[in-house]
């Protein structure tokens, strides 16, 4: 599963390929500071998220560790 990060530069159209949505955003997030417009990430599933929509991208899922405590934030005995 790969996310492409595709965008406008001043040298013609550049494309990359990160494993993560997190990745695939900071590497957007770079495109964008070096000048780079009409950025796009493309999930591994082929729904398009233009810069704009970028907030609407699904994120990996944090795993929760045993040792954490529940919701409630208190351990029962």
């Amino acid at each position: 599963m790969t996310f492409s990060v595709k965008a406008k530069c001043k040298d013609g159209e550049i494309l990359h390929r990160r494993k993560t949505p997190e990745a695939a955003l900071r590497k957007a997030r770079e495109m964008s500071q070096t000048g780079c417009y009409d950025i796009h990430i493309t999930t591994p599933e082929g729904r398009d998220y233009h810069s704009s929509e970028f907030a609407d991208l699904p994120r990996t899922p944090v795993a929760r560790h045993r040792s954490q405590p529940s919701r409630g934030g208190h351990r029962s005995r």
